[in-house]
């Protein structure tokens, strides 16, 4: 007989699975699934899946198996080869061989099976595949997903018309299945036509000013918006508000085009903008310097008395402030005149207070270099970063009065020469069916109200004067001359000299008037002045 070779002597050989080797300290680390991966386990829930579950799990050991018995098979093939033909023992083992053969042929068919499909569910809106995942569970997840950041987009709660989603499950190759992200990215793009779009929007100090699909141009509207307040001479320029563009989803009836927004941004929306009355205000310098008539800045105040100004009173000067307030810092050259200081020399015969100039001063000129700030137009602030003279100034020398000054000395400034309302105002004016001229200023009141001098100085006139009844006329000795007429009866003489605040005469409506009242003149030189740009 022929010896049997090492290999049938010994056996077959078992192959034997190496075990992962335990880390230092004699425990073995195990990997929990993440909670995204457990979520991808429709299996539990299924018994066929279940069975796959399991076989999946003892493919290791038939692996194992299959490859024992094929190597028994393949020692008896040799062993069948090595003998004479015939007889019943070579028989039954060639019949053995040939049916572990196509046990494991079977098994590597359906683990090849196994491996090429899977079991999913493709996903189906409004009548068109959006794509195939791998089960009926995250394809709800991928739309609860895309329904949430729509909602967020536009505000509002958003619902997928559940008519228009169907699911099918079935046997399907495993290289067809997708990741939900990319079911998400399909719904998204399907969903968001017409509802929401990606793009770039503007807000200042928080508030949705408009928006835009393309990058950058919110940017360069900004820049433009800044243009007109640029120079070669600009240092910075920014605004005042705070602003910011936000890249996000939005409705679709959110953009805009970028004339709109720039229209938006050069208007105005409601806000309050106030002046506080300082010293030495007075109404019409107060209205003329916001660029208002006085009666727009009474139809702003309505009800208040225009004549009794006080410092501190607040003063509303508009109803709206700008989306966007330019604030720029301007480098300035030019040409600055330089003040002269003024030398004062004594003189007895002069009172105190008083003076008078000898020889005039005059201006220096340097030139300058300023670094200017502006809100706007509107200068906010000057310094001074350098001055070269070109011309030195020239001292002026004033003679300064040291005689004690008299009760009845003028003060230079006038105060109300009586209390009441203002009936007529200075200019022309329509009464007794015509237009004329009025000189002064009507101030009515009760019949023998006191009138009192608005400065001091010396009674020139006293006595009845045509349309002006009773009248009292004062020279103040520095070329102005008050008027005082309608009284009903007069208290001083001509040559009288009278102080500031002194009674000289009480109310009337004698002359040309129409009710109890002082008409107050104020000349200089002769010619009449507007009394409201002398009273406080």
């Amino acid at each position: 007989m022929t010896p049997r070779n090492s290999e049938e002597r010994s056996g077959p050989k078992r192959v034997q699975t190496a075990r992962p080797s335990a880390p230092k300290g004699g425990r073995r680390v195990s990997r929990l699934p993440s909670y995204r991966n457990r979520q991808r386990f429709p299996e539990s829930n299924n018994s066929y899946r279940q069975l796959r579950l399991l076989l999946a799990g003892c493919m290791p050991l038939i692996r194992s198996k299959l490859s024992a018995r094929l190597h028994e098979a393949h020692s008896a093939l040799l062993s069948l080869a090595a003998r004479p033909k015939g007889g019943a023992a070579g028989s039954r083992r060639l019949v053995h061989a040939a049916v572990f053969l196509a046990a494991g042929l079977s098994i590597a068919v359906f683990a090849v099976f196994r491996v090429l499909y899977t079991t999913a569910t493709t996903v189906t809106f409004d009548g068109e595949e959006l794509a195939t995942v791998a089960s009926e569970e995250e394809a709800q997840a991928a739309f609860l997903s895309v329904e949430r950041s729509i909602s967020d987009a536009i505000g509002s709660d958003y619902t997928v018309e559940a008519s228009k989603v169907s699911y099918s499950t079935h046997l399907t190759f495993r290289s067809a299945v997708v990741e939900e992200k990319e079911l998400e990215t399909a719904l998204s793009d399907k969903l968001r036509a017409g509802v929401v779009e990606h793009g770039y929007a503007l807000y200042v100090n928080d508030e949705f000013i408009g928006a835009t699909q393309t990058e950058g141009a919110l940017e360069e509207l900004m820049a433009q918006t800044a243009i007109p307040y640029r120079s070669e001479n600009t240092v910075s320029i920014d605004f005042v508000e705070d602003w910011e563009i936000r890249e996000c989803d939005l409705p679709v009836e959110n953009f805009t085009n970028l004339a709109d927004v720039a229209l938006q941004l050069n208007s105005t929306k409601s806000g309050e903008v106030t002046y506080t009355v300082e010293k030495g205000d007075c109404w019409s310098v107060i209205a003329q310097d916001h660029n208002l008539t006085s009666d727009e800045l009474l139809a702003l105040n309505p009800g208040y008395d225009i004549d009794k100004l006080s410092i501190g009173d607040e003063l509303l000067i508009s109803n709206a402030v700008p989306y966007l307030t330019v604030i720029s810092v301007q480098m300035e050259y030019y040409e600055a005149e330089i003040p002269y200081e003024i030398e004062y020399v004594d003189d007895n015969t002069m009172w105190e207070g008083d003076t008078r100039v000898i020889s005039k001063g005059a201006y220096g000129k340097a030139d300058t270099v300023a670094r200017v700030t502006y809100q706007g137009v509107e200068e906010m602030e000057r310094t001074i970063e350098s001055q070269t003279m070109t011309l030195d100034p020239v001292t002026e020398v004033q003679a300064r009065g040291t005689l004690e000054r008299p009760s009845w000395a003028p003060t230079g400034t006038f105060r109300w020469p009586t209390s009441g309302n203002i009936t007529s105002k200075y200019g022309y004016r329509s009464i007794f069916g015509g237009s004329s001229f009025h000189g002064g200023i009507d101030i009515a009141n009760s019949y023998g109200t006191d009138v009192v001098a608005a400065d001091g100085g010396e009674v020139v006139y006293a006595s009845w004067m045509s349309s002006y009844g009773y009248l009292v006329q004062i020279d103040h000795q520095n070329g102005y001359v008050t008027y005082y007429g309608h009284n009903s009866s007069l208290l001083v003489n001509v040559g009288d000299k009278v102080f500031k605040g002194q009674h000289i005469a009480e109310m009337g409506s004698t002359g040309r008037s129409t009710g109890n009242h002082c008409h107050f003149e104020v000349r200089y030189n002769g010619e009449r002045q507007n009394p409201m740009n002398y009273l406080p």
